[in-house]
């Protein structure tokens, strides 16, 4: 049978119940983890510390504790230097500045004798580590064959910064570690992922998961298509990155007009996307005394080539002017201002004239009287007799002169230097070079090389400009020359190599990323070519003079970095004075004693509970 409770008896339970919850969570959680308390004395640069110097205690760069040196030349004794923290935390001394040789590691509870000993002057405080950030969230694609470069940027920590790579970039580019910039010309098409560590000058790092899609270089026939309309024919060809792969050959329906671009030119179609050529109805004047025989508009205008391309345009005897001759026809440009005559050439057989055109605007063949060191004529026969056509007997044979040419000096003055070339029939008699004194520029001349100055002039000349033109937003100009006279022509393209002094680049222009370009209309037009860093020489090719300059290309400046300044070591927090570091230890015993008390309290309590409800069971069972 089962007694009920009675009433008095629940008072007593609801006491038990209290009081093992009270201890429940002093059971459970245990004693907190204890300081580490050091003393000991102190010897600062041979000799007794003096009282009051500081002994100060780090933690990973970040304070901790500190006290003051006594009279005695000792430390923690009074007040004590309790150090708290993770056991086995590597600890780091300071005596008035200067660190101590000991770098102890903590152990919570433990009183430690630490006898320290400093030597030296004091200097910098350690600092807790600024986390720094990678701030670059993305890289630019690039393309197989075609020069890549990027540039990282980092904010937080303390400068220096060290790059390091973690993985692999695109074949072909390569991570400079102190300035970040990734370049190089890729060799195969993917998408690669890495890795990028950024370590600055107190160690502390950081590193970003990035990619790079490399795409694959546009083979022959692919790439961006350009359409094509001379004069109701229709045609179309690819560009990969500016340049042609293959040579092609456009024409108009009727085949009065040919324009043949050669393989591996590059070709600035000014952003469109769209070629074509139509008759000019209303063509300039003349400004020479020469005569128009016929005029035609290419588009879009401005456009160039490099190397040139070969124009070449028919005509018919039969709408020469009166008392003209064949020999007497050439191609000529207009510059905005006046008509510039190119170095042409007369197919008398096919009647063609054919010139090298290295830009578009509106172009004619005029009639002027022969000059022999501009034009050369092409006639055929049928027998020995130049110029006429005669049948023998049925049957024919043909034989080709050309017009008689006197070789002609072209003189040259580059940077002040004075230098001469000959041309014979409009082209170079032999392979020339032209350089300043000083070695800064040349000028390379291939034999054979059709030279075509403006009419009446016999001499070239380079000049440095002293106030460039403003270069565009990303680069600054490192040489700005003007070549003159303007529009000269050389097919194939001549050779110009600058010098450049690494030491006197722009901090913020890499080697790698000079480039030369073409000023015209006021737009900077970039031109192929090749950089020597051994010979710290760019070179690139030219098939018309203008304004040409070298140009560095700015890298992008990392965030300049927030520079921490050292905390000051603070003063030993308030505590109760111990005489002797055992004293602590002691009152740090009788706080560990307070659980056991509270569990001796409530074990006595529930004795006397259960034996106050045995008594009263023996009652109940008497009556």
């Amino acid at each position: 049978m089962i007694k009920k409770i009675a009433a008095f008896q629940i008072p007593l339970l609801l006491i038990l119940l209290l009081t093992l919850s009270a201890t429940a969570p002093a059971i459970a959680q245990g004693p907190p983890a204890m300081p580490n308390q050091f003393y000991g004395t102190v010897t600062l640069n041979g000799s007794t510390a003096p009282s009051g110097t500081t002994v100060a205690v780090y933690v990973s760069g970040a304070p901790v504790a500190s006290v003051n040196v006594d009279s005695q030349g000792k430390y923690g004794y009074s007040p004590v230097l309790s150090v708290s923290g993770t056991s086995g935390a590597i600890l780091e001394f300071y005596v008035g500045g200067v660190k101590a040789s000991q770098t102890p590691s903590l152990s919570s509870g433990a009183i430690t004798r630490l006898n320290l000993t400093a030597t030296g002057s004091p200097g910098p405080l350690p600092t807790a580590p600024v986390s720094c950030g990678i701030s670059t969230t993305s890289l630019p694609p690039g393309t197989v064959g075609t020069y890549y470069s990027a540039s990282l940027a980092v904010s937080g920590g303390t400068t220096p910064y060290t790059w390091t790579l973690v993985g692999t970039l695109p074949a072909g580019l390569t991570l400079n570690s102190s300035t970040g910039i990734i370049s190089g010309t890729p060799t195969a098409a993917n998408t690669y992922n890495f890795t990028i560590k950024a370590t600055d000058g107190s160690s502390n790092f950081c590193t970003k998961a990035l990619s790079i899609l490399i795409n694959a270089a546009a083979p022959a026939g692919n790439g961006t298509a350009i359409s094509a309309s001379i004069l109701g024919g229709t045609d179309t060809f690819f560009l990969s990155n500016n340049v042609l792969a293959a040579a092609k050959e456009l024409a108009s329906s009727d085949g009065r007009v040919r324009l043949s671009l050669p393989a591996g030119a590059a070709i600035n179609m000014q952003g469109a996307t769209q070629l074509g050529a139509a008759t000019e109805s209303n063509p300039p004047a003349s400004t020479d005394g020469s005569t128009l025989v016929r005029a035609y508009s290419f588009i879009p205008s401005g456009a160039t080539f490099s190397p040139a391309a070969t124009m070449t345009l028919k005509y018919e005897t039969a709408s020469l002017p009166a008392g003209a001759t064949e020999s007497g026809l050439y191609i000529a440009y207009w510059n905005g201002t006046a008509w510039e005559k190119l170095n042409s050439t007369v197919n008398t057989a096919t009647k063609e004239v054919s010139a090298p055109v290295s830009h578009f605007t509106i172009f004619a063949i005029r009639y002027q009287t022969p000059t022999t060191a501009s034009t050369t004529t092409t006639t055929t026969s049928t027998t020995a007799t130049t110029g006429t056509t005669t049948s023998t007997g049925g049957t024919s044979s043909t034989s080709t002169t050309a017009a008689t040419t006197t070789p002609v000096t072209v003189s040259a003055n580059v940077l002040g230097t004075t230098s001469s070339f000959s041309t014979s029939g409009g082209a170079v008699s032999s392979a020339s070079s032209l350089s300043s004194s000083n070695g800064k520029m040349g000028i390379s001349l291939a034999a054979n090389t059709a030279v075509s100055l403006p009419s009446g002039s016999q001499q070239i000349t380079v000049i440095q400009l002293a106030s460039p033109p403003t270069p565009p937003a990303d680069s600054k100009v490192i040489e700005a020359y003007a070549f003159g006279p303007d529009n000269t022509t050389f097919n194939p393209a001549a050779s110009v190599t600058l010098k450049y002094d690494p030491a006197g680049l722009p901090a913020d222009v890499q080697e790698a990323n000079l480039y030369v370009a073409l000023l015209e209309n006021s737009d900077w037009t970039e031109v192929p070519c090749t950089i020597d860093t051994q010979t710290k020489m760019v070179t690139a090719k030219v098939s018309h003079f203008s304004t040409y300059a070298l140009l560095g290309r700015v890298t992008a400046a990392p965030v300049a970095p927030v520079t921490p300044t050292a905390p000051e070591a603070p003063m030993a927090p308030a505590t109760t004075p111990a005489t002797t570091p055992a004293a602590a230890g002691s009152s740090a015993a009788s706080d560990m004693s307070m659980p056991i008390l509270f569990i001796i309290i409530a074990g006595g309590l529930l004795v006397i509970v259960l034996a106050v409800i045995l008594v009263m069971r023996q009652r109940s069972s008497g009556y």
